[in-house]
């Protein structure tokens, strides 16, 4: 009988992450993350636009050196029967060998402007695997305010990691994330990264007493660790990494509005 002691377990929130490598063809020409989202019996692969475009959504220059665009994402996947056993799968961005249509959703009002996309996964991948959608995972239902608690959630090294769990960057929420900053659903974090977090998803957490209203007990009130899951992370703001060291993220609400265009 196996010693329990021994066994690793995870925080659910890691499994819902998916170490992301970029290619075309064969040629690897980046890396990034993706998470799972699960909706009306489908499954999504979350990440960001400049991941599977190879495009910065600004410019719309190419991203990598090689100026190639992407056309696979290559990633791992955890078998049902062991979920600490991964089997590398290769998931095809576009639906013709013209790479003209796109197998990603986008914003249905702000197309590629919001720097987030949903990639529906086949069903015959969804069958084959144990898939870990982070809006299964149960999260406390406080707001999230500026100045609280946030981490990163991903792969800023290309290199593949021990059994496929993320890195937990920490962070803060540096705007008030009630805003919506440039007319758009995001708002800021102050935190440095990598490029390989691009696609992240982000999580509040706060320790305390909660939900007490003028020194008042409510019922929902509680004492310790609360979380949510309140968006998607896409990179800095800005090339130099030495100036203000803020971190765009696109609020979690954007996911259902892309998904349910």
């Amino acid at each position: 009988m196996a010693d329990k002691r021994n066994a690793i377990q995870p925080d659910p929130i890691s499994l819902t992450t998916h170490h992301l490598h970029i290619g075309f063809n064969d040629q690897v020409l980046g890396s990034g993350t993706g998470f799972i989202y699960k909706k009306e019996g489908v499954f999504y692969l979350i990440t960001n636009w400049h991941v599977v475009s190879g495009r910065d959504p600004k410019t719309k220059k190419c991203i990598s050196e090689t100026a190639a665009i992407p056309n696979i994402i290559s990633t791992m996947f955890r078998k049902i029967e062991d979920p600490g056993s991964c089997h590398r799968e290769n998931i095809s961005l576009y639906g013709d060998e013209d790479m003209t249509e796109p197998e990603w959703l986008e914003h249905p009002q702000f197309k590629n402007k919001v720097d987030i996309v949903a990639i529906p996964l086949p069903p015959e991948l969804v069958a084959k695997y144990k898939l870990f959608p982070i809006n299964d995972v149960q999260f406390d239902k406080y707001k999230e305010e500026v100045a609280d608690e946030a981490f990163v959630i991903g792969y800023p090294f290309s290199e593949l990691t021990y059994i496929q769990l993320p890195i937990w960057k920490k962070a803060s929420i540096a705007s008030e994330p009630d805003v919506n900053l440039d007319q758009l659903p995001k708002f800021y974090i102050d935190t440095a990264t990598r490029s390989g977090l691009s696609g992240s998803p982000v999580i509040m957490q706060r320790i305390g007493i909660h939900g007490v209203i003028n020194n008042e007990w409510k019922p929902d009130s509680s004492i310790g660790r609360i979380r949510n899951f309140i968006g998607i992370y896409s990179g800095r703001v800005g090339k130099d990494e030495f100036k203000a060291q803020l971190g765009i993220v696109w609020k979690a609400r954007v996911i259902d509005e892309i998904i349910s265009k």
